[in-house]
């Protein structure tokens, strides 16, 4: 096959200047040496521009052409007009087609005559994965910020609050849906579920509303007890996926929460004999007969303090014929008692010890510090009426926590305090320990094993960080219930997405550049996979568009994540849109 080429020739004249000629060649074999045959003569290349010749036989070339894409472009022209994030956009998009909500939010659009429902539902997930931001500015993060999926079209703002309202009135049926797909896709411990409960709280106005009867003050685990707030449950498998959620009024108490939870996971999911694990703030009677009756094993901490069950197994494990056995992935160690018919684990561990022995001394010295100076003032007649000291002096016991610790005698004008041994001598044993209440017999679950499943309750609390912190599922300023609830649950829906892509990156064994022992977090890699950007340049009446080069960790993760990136090293070239 003859190759043919424009040769480029330069020739130094006497004056002292370079000249390039162009001439057209072929290459040629002869005697087994490779030489070039001229064919034509173009001219000197200087005076090829002035004439407009040059150009004149580009375009007739280029008449001839049959792709485009491997015209010329005139580099003095070009122009970048857009490079919007593309990589974290794509890696959701590919989890979310692989859990089918593509799918299944298209059907609930059919179903609600929502043309945009399954379009607004992604953007709405896919923007707390990548850089959260409210409803109102969702439009302009989908259509400037970053590049959006092919086939997605974008939705209006009044089709993203509506969305909402979709995905709230769905959860129920959303959520089977996600266990089903989850059960066959990623194969589900369901083993044991771990529930717990935050809260998340509001801006804005803090008076009740109608429109939201759920909104309401409480105990604030986020420390604003000046907002108001709901009370969110959360029902993580095993292996730290969440499978549901449960939305309560800001001042629902936790003990009773758990009945509606075991009447709904048995209902809806249609579960064995699975064994849930809780905190003591979930222990009480009613809810170990609750989840006797419902055929659920339980897993349960019991309360530290006016707690007899804990009080005997505390007293009893520190006995020296007790046989402790180690867990040292908790770093810690467990002794199996029965009291009274119950299987307890109690738990002991160094490094408790230290913080628990540390942080009571500290207290002890704070309320000792104010209790001797109301001592003091009592003493110099600043306050002799028994009413008004006891009262002050409770004030002071109940400040740090450790008032249990304190005896106080009163009478007029008289304040004297001291320490209660038995109470005192009760919290050394409990530094360092606590009990588990456990239906699960050694046969089921060994002493170690029973604390492993407890400790499950950290995925549950790894969740809740995720939802705050990286999803920013607060605060919260919608002001209808159905959007706060649609709100919460897509929020949920991105923490599950999360889950997937942290547990893509373990078994892909992706560790994290800054601190080898660990794997890679979602969050990191999503960061990462967002500086991957779609960028757009203009130049002689077309547009080109490629993606950036992808380091080696992008590309990891992105193969970790079964994202297709086969077309992603072509750049495209077309026409530019006219107005």
């Amino acid at each position: 096959m003859l190759v043919m080429f424009v040769k480029t020739t330069r020739v130094r004249r006497g004056n002292g200047k370079t000249y390039e000629y162009l001439s057209l060649v072929e290459a040629e074999r002869s005697g087994g040496k490779v030489g070039h045959r001229t064919l034509l003569r173009l001219g000197e290349v200087s005076e090829l521009r002035a004439s407009g010749q040059l150009e004149r036989i580009i375009a007739a070339l280029r008449a001839h052409l049959e792709r485009d894409e491997v015209d010329l472009i005139d580099l003095a022209g070009l122009e970048a007009e857009s490079a919007p994030a593309f990589g974290a956009v794509a890696a959701c998009d590919a989890l979310w087609r692989l859990i089918g909500l593509d799918g299944w939010f298209a059907g609930i659009g059919r179903r609600r005559r929502g043309p945009r429902v399954a379009d607004a539902a992604f953007a709405i997930v896919a923007n707390r994965l990548s850089d959260p931001c409210s409803k109102r500015r969702l439009a302009e993060w989908a259509s400037e910020d970053v590049h959006m999926p092919e086939g997605w079209t974008a939705p209006s703002t009044d089709q993203y609050y509506r969305t909402l309202d979709a995905i709230a009135d769905a959860k129920p049926e959303t959520e089977t849906f996600l266990y089903s797909r989850l059960t066959t896709l990623v194969n589900l411990d369901l083993r044991l579920v771990c529930y717990d409960i935050t809260s998340t709280y509001f801006e804005g106005d803090p008076r009740p509303s109608d429109r939201f009867p759920s909104r309401a003050f409480g105990y604030s685990r986020d420390k604003r007890s000046d907002r108001p707030q709901i009370v969110l449950g959360l029902l993580v498998t095993g292996d730290g996926i969440p499978i549901a959620h449960h939305v309560f009024a800001g001042n629902t108490a936790d003990v009773s929460t758990l009945p509606g939870v075991l009447d709904d996971l048995r209902a809806r999911f249609g579960v064995g004999r699975i064994c849930v694990v809780a905190d003591r703030g979930f222990i009480s009677t009613a809810n170990i007969n609750k989840l006797n009756a419902d055929g659920f094993d339980h897993v349960l901490a019991t309360r530290l303090h006016r707690d007899k069950l804990c009080e005997q197994a505390l007293v009893r494990s520190i006995e020296p014929d007790i046989c402790w056995v180690p867990v040292p992935d908790a770093n810690s160690a467990a002794a199996e008692l029965i009291i009274d018919g119950t299987r307890c684990v109690v738990v002991a561990s160094p490094e408790r010890w230290r913080r628990d022995t540390a942080r009571t001394a500290e207290l002890i010295h704070k309320t000792e510090t104010d209790l001797l100076a109301l001592e003091a003032r009592v003493r110099h007649g600043g306050l002799k009426d028994p009413g008004r000291i006891g009262r002050a002096a409770q004030r002071v016991l109940g400040a740090h926590g450790v008032g249990r610790l304190f005896t106080i005698e009163i009478a007029q004008g008289r304040f004297l305090y001291d320490y209660n041994d038995e109470a005192i001598a009760y919290e050394n044993t409990l530094a360092g320990r606590y009990v588990l209440n456990t239906s699960l017999t050694p046969a089921q679950a060994s002493a170690a094993e029973v604390v492993r499943h407890y400790r499950g309750l950290l995925d549950v609390e790894a969740r809740f960080r995720v939802l705050k912190d990286f999803l920013r599922l607060r605060p919260i300023r919608h002001w209808t219930e159905n959007r706060v609830r649609g709100h919460v649950a897509a929020c949920v829906y991105a923490s599950v997405i999360e889950t997937l892509i942290a547990h893509r990156l373990r078994d892909a064994d992706i560790r994290d550049p800054d601190d080898p022992k660990q794997h890679l977090s979602a969050t990191r890699a999503l960061r990462e996979l967002d500086r991957v950007r779609r960028v757009t340049l203009n130049a002689d009446q077309r547009t080109i568009e490629l993606i950036t080069r992808r380091t080696p960790l992008q590309a990891r993760i992105l193969t970790a994540l079964n994202v297709d990136t086969t077309s992603w090293d072509r750049a495209t070239i077309k026409p530019a849109q006219t107005a």
